[in-house]
């Protein structure tokens, strides 16, 4: 079946529901683990749902009392939603499959070791078998707390309140195997227990370097995301990676909304997806980007991709409507000066060289390019393209030496 929540709600799950992220770099981007949050609503899955889903490409599943079986349509919107049945008295071999078969499959197998909603704090009694899981398949459990949910979806309630609630993911934790099974389990549990129990306080007391540190993270998240979707060998939809970076980036905004790196993630995003748009919503993105990289550069004068989306900007848009390759120059020149070891920015910088009629200086970054190492198809595809505009020069302008002289 279907995943019930769609890309279309999962930005809404957070822009009404959420506050803030912290600890996104404790989860994989892919790999199985066991994720083991508190629990105190029934929005814990949804809130989780969404940014999982931002942050992970395989599917997350969720141990679920066999009661919310019962009911049929209850039961369509938990499956929907990952759920796996477990029988709480007496977990049977068919369980023990599913399980195997979410963790084989490089899943984050979602467990509530409370085993029930609480009211938040203090936490509830831990269940083991969520230990017991991570122990037999090896893989790590990373704890996880949600604070303020309690007040969006309380027990007893029937609609969502008006609260928004903190995620804080905490760093793996491992069972020591050094120990006799049972020990292993029971000292695996209580070393989780005092871990989400500290995450939950902090969850519960917000402070603003964290909300820094949470944002520049989120940022950074989003920014893999959509390297990985210009590799040309990801597994993804460019659409996908797309959304991913959009949702990481709406989460970053609940925290920090003037972090540097966020607003240049975000006009880049807005870049790519000019590429696609109709003519008049590509010149409104377009004029997005040029705006936001002006606005962090005035901040932040230094800023690497800042200096380059505003030079690809001058550089590629008409004059008309206010490109100026004279200013495309000055940008990338020094985005090309920082990010030398990256061949993305003399790449470009010889392009501004080339269409200001600088063919000599514009070779001889070129022949940088093409010296490079190209460990990857994207560069290595830029490797190409630079030695194509060398070969142009070559033929066009004799005064260019060929590479190697």
């Amino acid at each position: 079946m279907a995943r019930v929540t769609t890309a279309v709600t999962r930005p809404a799950v957070v822009t009404r529901y959420l506050s803030g992220v912290e600890g996104v770099q404790h989860i994989p981007v892919d790999g199985p683990f066991v994720l083991v949050p508190n629990h105190s609503s029934f929005s814990d899955h949804l809130i989780l749902d969404a940014v999982l889903h931002a942050l992970r490409d395989t599917p997350s599943s969720y141990l679920t009392k066999s009661e919310a079986f019962d009911n049929t349509l209850r039961a369509q919107w938990t499956v929907g939603m990952g759920g796996i049945p477990v029988d709480r008295d007496q977990p049977g071999r068919d369980l023990l499959a599913k399980v195997d078969g979410v963790l084989n499959g490089g899943g984050a197998l979602v467990i509530y070791p409370e085993g029930t909603r609480g009211t938040g704090w203090p936490l509830l009694p831990f269940k083991d078998g969520a230990f017991r899981f991570a122990d037999r398949a090896r893989v790590p459990v990373i704890p996880v707390a949600l604070w303020g949910a309690q007040h969006i979806l309380p027990k007893g309630a029937n609609l969502p309140r008006s609260a928004k609630a903190r995620v804080v993911f905490g760093a793996p934790l491992t069972p020591d195997l050094s120990l006799p099974r049972k020990q292993r389990i029971a000292d695996f549990t209580e070393r989780t227990r005092s871990a989400l129990e500290t995450l939950v306080l902090t969850a519960a007391q917000p402070r603003s370097e964290r909300d820094a540190e949470a944002t520049a993270a989120l940022a950074a998240r989003a920014t893999a995301m959509i390297e990985r979707s210009l590799s040309r060998t990801d597994s993804q939809s460019p659409d996908r990676r797309r959304d991913q970076a959009s949702l990481l980036l709406r989460l970053g905004r609940l925290t920090d909304p003037d972090n540097p790196d966020l607003r240049v993630t975000r006009a880049r995003l807005a870049g790519l997806r000019a590429l696609d748009a109709s003519p008049p919503r590509r010149l409104a993105l377009l004029r997005g980007v040029r705006r936001e990289a002006e606005d962090v550069l005035r901040d932040h004068p230094d800023h690497l991709m800042a200096r380059y989306l505003l030079g690809r900007w001058h550089l590629l848009t008409p004059r008309q409507l206010g490109g100026r390759p004279e200013k495309a120059l000055g940008h990338l020149r020094e985005a090309a000066r920082r990010g030398a070891t990256d061949t993305r920015y003399p790449m470009a910088y010889a392009e501004a060289l080339i269409t200001t009629g600088q063919h000599h200086e514009a070779s001889g970054v070129l022949r940088r390019v093409i010296d490079a190492p190209a460990p990857d198809r994207r560069t290595a595809d830029r490797r190409q393209r630079a030695q194509a505009r060398y070969s142009e020069l070559t033929v066009t302008h004799a005064a260019v030496p060929s590479p190697g002289r």
